[in-house]
């Protein structure tokens, strides 16, 4: 069982946006989770006075707006504008906080670009794909020549969200672009898969054939299908379908159009959660 958390001040009426991520916080609490997962976030424009205001008029609490407002006059850097959110909380463990202070020692010597990243990189791990699709373009326009490795992981990046918006054409070229600036298998397998989703089996053979130096990919590529396959045979979503064949087969068209209806209203609003903006 893990620690119960006393809440500290009170539930916002409004909350705080954080803009480049496109997150609200509703209570002091969420804010300490939101900068503690994400370390990258912990920059010079996390010192906002108007999250010092938020805190008091929102959330009730006057003595910690006050300290984080005392603290512009002293020119501190952004990690103790954050630490003293924490220790006024008393959020972390002391072995959590050092973790997150070894997280900003190793993201001090990131490039600008690297540190943007990570932002895209956030997006694209809570599904947020449109909006880290926009973040990696933003940095790209910005990107020297000379940056390749990081050029070619924004890449395969963009590969990721597009294919987790089916949108397997793009995908395939961004992962194409990555493999061909790094030569990583990984590029090359998912620009594979990619190319897979959007033909028809008989045209991504042909394929293959004519570009013969993606044969041995290829063949991994045909393992990870059918560990898929094999996966997939256990889910939830494999015995729904099955049960929606049985309701087609004995001609219960009613159950089996209910039920259709549901599973296709439910990935509609899982697309526009990752399409929007």
């Amino acid at each position: 069982m893990g620690n119960v958390l006393l809440c500290t001040g009170k539930y916002a009426q409004k909350p705080y946006h954080f803009e480049n991520i496109c997150v609200n916080v509703y209570c002091v609490e969420e804010l300490c989770y939101l900068l503690s997962a994400n370390p990258f976030m912990i920059d010079a424009g996390i010192m906002d006075k108007e999250l010092a205001r938020w805190l008091d008029k929102e959330c009730g609490l006057v003595e910690l707006s006050h300290q984080l407002l005392s603290l512009f006059n002293k020119g501190i850097q952004p990690g103790i504008f954050v630490d003293t959110i924490l220790d006024y909380v008393n959020y972390n463990s002391a072995k959590e906080r050092e973790q997150i202070r070894e997280a900003l020692t190793g993201s001090a010597g990131l490039s600008e670009y690297a540190r943007q990243k990570l932002q895209g990189d956030y997006l694209i791990k809570n599904g947020r794909y449109q909006m880290a699709i926009s973040e990696y373009d933003r940095i790209l326009l910005e990107l020297p020549e000379a940056e390749r490795e990081l050029r070619a992981t924004i890449y395969h990046n963009m590969g990721v969200a597009y294919g987790n918006l089916f949108q397997f054409e793009s995908a395939a070229k961004y992962f194409k672009r990555a493999y061909d600036i790094s030569g990583q298998e990984t590029s090359g397998i998912q620009y594979l898969v990619a190319v897979r989703r959007q033909l028809s089996e008989g045209a991504y053979i042909s394929f293959i054939a004519d570009n013969g130096q993606y044969y041995e990919l290829s063949l991994k590529v045909e393992k990870l299908f059918e560990a898929a396959r094999g996966q997939f045979e256990a889910t939830r979503e494999s015995r729904m379908l099955s049960a929606l064949k049985i309701y087609k087969e004995e001609g219960n068209a009613a159950s089996y159009y209910e039920e259709m209806d549901k599973i296709i209203g439910g990935l509609k609003e899982g697309y526009r959660e990752c399409v929007s903006v």
